[in-house]
């Protein structure tokens, strides 16, 4: 296996780098304390080819040819760094995007592209508990439930819904939404969908076939891993800087064992979370049958990862971890978002075992 990056992704992950320690972490702070994200957040997230480069070239979109997953976890991996929040919305239209392409009629690329080209967002929302009842009417569905929390879901024009057994495109126009501002990825346009009788039009079901639900969310989990590590490797960052210029008994906290040892553990279990996530992304772009069940595990260890280094960052800079002013207490908040979204993938590998045994 070739670890070295191509000449593309080199330029990706040198120029997201630059803009998530110059901008994202710039703004963090400000956008966490407002609930919102900066103004020039969708500008300048536009020029480096957020938003629109899972949409397809003839649908005034940025893609050409395949979709490189690899690519995408390089990049969130720097975004996580940066800042998940605002991270979460610059990737929140690509499950959307690329599901509609694979498997949307005209009609749904139609809808959502032509958003998606005019500035909108869309996400992605996971039944992971079977809560909405969905009932086929013909080709069509209605459907009864809440969708979310979901981060963008206060602001999306589009949702991907995944449930066990269906994949759909739901507009929003005409559903009921309630923005929420809770303590993780504060900035990240979270909301709530009321769905009642909701009529999915037949144009609007993109697939009955549990293998691409299983894609998606394959997807998902792999950027959501990539951010987690991210997110853990700054905490780290921002303690290390923390230890150095903080002296006690008349030494640098940081030359203190305890202290060199937590920092290291969180670290490389941060950089195994990394690499298992990138090895998950080479998979899906190859369509490998393991692809799905490492995406899964690169997210468990990415969960993992990131509470942890959180955690110990906080405890590396003791009373000041838990006050705003600081940004390890935000970043311990922001990792309790990634244990919400898509699932409990423990639980589930678990109900799976048993349901082959019975």
């Amino acid at each position: 296996m070739d670890f070295a990056l191509d000449a593309e992704q080199d330029l990706i992950v040198q120029t997201v780098r630059k803009f998530a320690d110059r901008d994202l972490r710039g703004w963090a702070a400000d956008a966490d304390r407002a609930g919102a994200p900066p103004d020039r957040l969708t500008s300048l997230g536009s020029e480096l080819g957020f938003f629109v480069d899972a949409v397809p070239a003839e649908s005034d979109g940025l893609l050409e040819g395949d979709y490189s997953h690899l690519t995408r976890a390089l990049r969130g991996f720097e975004l996580g760094r940066g800042c998940p929040a605002l991270a979460a919305l610059l990737e929140t239209n690509v499950e959307p995007a690329l599901a509609v392409t694979k498997w949307g009629s005209d009609a749904a690329k139609k809808s959502l592209f032509a958003s998606l080209a005019a500035g909108g967002l869309a996400t992605l929302v996971h039944d992971s508990r079977g809560t909405l009842e969905v009932v086929a009417q013909g080709n069509a569905l209605r459907v009864t439930g809440k969708l979310g929390p979901a981060p963008a879901l206060g602001a999306a024009s589009h949702v991907l819904v995944a449930t066990k057994d269906v994949l759909f495109l739901v507009a929003t126009d005409s559903v009921k939404r309630d923005a929420i501002t809770p303590s993780g990825w504060r900035a990240a346009k979270w909301g709530n969908a009321t769905l009642a009788q909701h009529e999915v039009p037949a144009d609007f079901v993109l697939s009955r076939d549990a293998s691409a639900i299983t894609e998606v969310l394959s997807w998902a989990r792999t950027s959501l891993a990539a951010r987690a590590a991210g997110v853990a490797i700054a905490a780290m960052e921002h303690a290390e800087g923390y230890a150095k210029e903080r002296i006690q008994f008349g030494q640098p906290i940081g030359t203190f064992e305890s202290l060199i040892r937590l920092r290291d553990d969180a670290v490389t279990l941060a950089n195994a979370a990394r690499l298992f996530t990138l090895h998950a992304a080479w998979a899906l772009d190859r369509g490998l049958p393991a692809a799905a069940d490492l995406a899964s595990r690169a997210r468990v260890i990415a969960g993992d990862a990131v509470a942890r280094a959180t955690i110990d960052a906080v405890q590396i800079y003791g009373g000041y971890g838990f006050v705003n002013d600081f940004p390890v207490e935000k970043l311990m908040r922001d990792a309790r978002a990634f244990e919400a979204l898509y699932g409990d993938e423990r639980l589930g590998r678990v109900l799976a075992q048993k349901a082959v045994k019975e």
